[in-house]
């Protein structure tokens, strides 16, 4: 067996080690949610349930209205992702092609938001949205998306597509212009399909954000009915729910698996989008 040989089976097995630590959260969750509420305080605790409780997912959907928190969190983040990351490319556009007074000036300070965390603007956020009469309405937690949202992603989403615009050569702009293509045009036609890659990574980070956020919805949402699931997850941890542990993992796997088919889409979006990209000569 030659040294590239072997150099390559010792880097698959490190990558493989890797990956079975990086799968051993998931797996303990699997465990736990098919475990009785007496098995989680049984020690040492057991890797292989002894007689799982496949009922517990059934549970779920007794104890909470699953469906109603499923439908408001892929309506919350799909819409919010879609609204942030246009905001974003339209501004990350301007400061890539487009050239303004005070252009460098504004744009550092879109980046500095990168380092204030939503916790400091809460409460004027929050008097903003009673002003405008959203309390307890879920515009509350999709339109602010549209206007560059209320978490750091809005400014990396700035930052990563205004990086990317600027890769592109000059020249296709050009021969867009001379075949009559009007600047709008021109980013809604050419840089948006060639930007694949950066628009897939930065919708997967902005849908994960509003997927998993918590703090929101319990600040502007009073009702039951228009909570997400992570409102839904959250209060299996209190006293009324006896602290379902189980149910909290089942339930959490369910969540899981929509962040994970929005990666394995994007996954195929950013694949295909780089073989694409680039400039025949």
């Amino acid at each position: 067996m030659g040294i590239p040989a072997m150099k390559n089976i010792l880097r698959y097995t490190a990558l493989g080690l890797v990956a079975a630590l990086m799968l051993i959260p998931f797996f303990w969750m699997l465990v736990t949610s098919l475990e009785s509420p007496q098995s989680l305080v049984r020690f040492p605790p057991s890797l292989v349930p002894r007689s799982p409780h496949f009922s517990n997912y059934a549970a779920i959907f007794r104890e909470l209205p699953i469906g109603t928190f499923f439908f408001n969190s892929i309506k919350i983040s799909v819409l919010g992702t879609f609204g942030e990351v246009s905001a974003a490319a339209l501004a990350a556009f301007a400061f890539a092609r487009m050239e303004f007074r005070g252009k460098g000036i504004l744009f550092s300070i879109i980046l500095s938001t990168m380092m204030i965390p939503f916790q400091v603007t809460m409460v004027p956020v929050f008097i903003i949205i009673r002003w405008l009469g959203w309390l307890d309405n879920q515009a509350s937690l999709i339109v602010p998306h549209f206007f560059g949202g209320a978490f750091a992603t809005g400014a990396f989403g700035v930052f990563l597509l205004r990086q990317f615009f600027e890769s592109v050569p000059k020249e296709l702009e050009d021969a867009a212009r001379i075949d009559g293509a009007g600047r709008f045009r021109f980013f809604a036609t050419v840089l948006l399909p060639l930007s694949k890659p950066a628009l897939a990574v930065l919708s997967l980070f902005v849908f994960m954000g509003i997927w998993n956020d918590l703090l929101s919805p319990v600040l502007f949402l009073s009702s039951e009915e228009k909570m997400p699931l992570s409102f839904g997850l959250a209060i299996l941890q209190t006293v009324q729910h006896n602290f379902r542990y189980d149910l909290l993992m089942a339930g959490t796997l369910l969540s899981i698996i929509p962040i994970v088919l929005f990666y394995m889409v994007a996954q195929r979006h950013v694949a295909d989008a780089f073989l694409r990209t680039g400039v025949k000569g």
